[in-house]
């Protein structure tokens, strides 16, 4: 069954409370005593696992979860100041991925502090996307929907705004998440108008704020974007670089975490390494697109063997295979890394 919108509390929360179960590490040997259904029991679970189940611990994602959990811990919903973060970035360097590990990390936090608090209808979390051309009714309404109120087609923005704002405060709503927010109309007076209304809702709800969106910092340029932007941080998400020594090593860091999600049976860890240059050039250094590069390099390595005995390993023609068939380098970018990261 397909989860919910994220955008919606029963559809968030189906993606905070799901587990995926990592697989056993096993060896030529054990792999080979298992029948044909645990086999493929066992192979969907890999899979299943390096394509959506791991986590991985970027520097980025570190400085998200302290940046969010000392605005929750040392300001008061009665406050006002300094309480917001825009995460800005491109498309496919994990922005989504990091708001999701987020919105677990205060709910289980939550969670410590009251275990019951889902039976007593406490919503610490509010996740909502910008629709492409949202007007300022739009964000109000996003997040009435959010929580299964319906918005009603004659209400005014005014009346949508202090709905959504109460409804924050009687859930106890602390982090209030806006994703796609390049979706909204930034400029002119519409743009204006849209960022007052968030400016609005954050204020008189006293949350803590993340906006999120691809390249933010060059769009937001209303007087109430200045405010918003202003009142807190801005946390650049950028591809990984591969200009220097000490961004190679990095890079190259990032492929051994890969490497020892995949649960090849036979593949070393440091093995992704001899592809590490071809890698960087065929996903641009973003992280959300060498995932998706090794998931499909990783399913033709476990699917497409000759035979169950056949070896598992990562080969040069998985990972263009993966890439497209147009991903084709000239052999300068072909080049093998050192088998080890300095």
């Amino acid at each position: 069954m397909r989860p919910d919108p994220k955008s919606t509390l029963s559809g968030l929360r189906q993606r905070l409370d799901h587990r995926f179960t990592q697989p056993d590490r096993l060896d030529r040997a054990a792999y080979q005593a298992l029948d044909r259904d645990d086999r493929w029991s066992y192979d969907s679970l890999r899979l299943q696992w390096f394509g959506a189940g791991f986590w991985l611990k970027t520097a980025d994602t570190m400085n998200l979860l302290r940046s969010v959990k000392g605005y929750l811990r040392t300001t008061h919903e009665y406050a006002v100041g300094e309480r917001n973060i825009v995460l800005d970035g491109p498309a496919n360097v994990g922005k989504t991925t990091m708001l999701l590990r987020l919105a677990r990390e205060v709910e289980m936090a939550q969670a410590r502090m009251n275990p019951d608090y889902r039976r007593h209808g406490h919503v610490p979390v509010v996740y909502i996307e910008a629709a492409p051309r949202s007007t300022p009714k739009m964000i109000a309404a996003a997040i009435l929907d959010f929580f299964g109120t319906p918005v009603g087609e004659r209400r005014t923005q005014r009346e949508l705004v202090g709905n959504a704002t109460d409804l924050m405060i009687a859930r106890g709503t602390r982090l209030l998440i806006v994703d796609e927010l390049q979706m909204l109309r930034l400029h002119g007076p519409h743009g204006d108008d849209a960022m007052d209304t968030l400016k609005s809702i954050i204020n008189n709800a006293g949350v803590v704020t993340v906006l999120s969106g691809i390249d933010l910092t060059s769009k937001l340029a209303s007087r109430a974007a200045e405010q918003i932007m202003g009142r807190g941080e801005i946390l650049p998400l950028r591809p990984f670089s591969y200009a220097s020594d000490t961004d190679r090593d990095r890079w190259a860091a990032l492929l051994l975490r890969f490497s020892e999600e995949m649960h090849l049976v036979d593949d070393e860890p440091d093995r992704l390494l001899e592809f590490a240059d071809p890698l960087h050039a065929l996903t641009a250094g973003r992280i959300g697109n060498l995932r998706r590069v090794l998931s499909r390099a990783l399913s033709v390595a476990i699917d497409e063997k000759p035979t169950p005995d056949a070896p598992e390993v990562i080969v040069e023609e998985h990972i263009f295979g993966a890439a497209g068939a147009g991903a084709v380098l000239p052999e300068s970018g072909r080049k093998k890394r050192r088998s080890a990261v300095a």
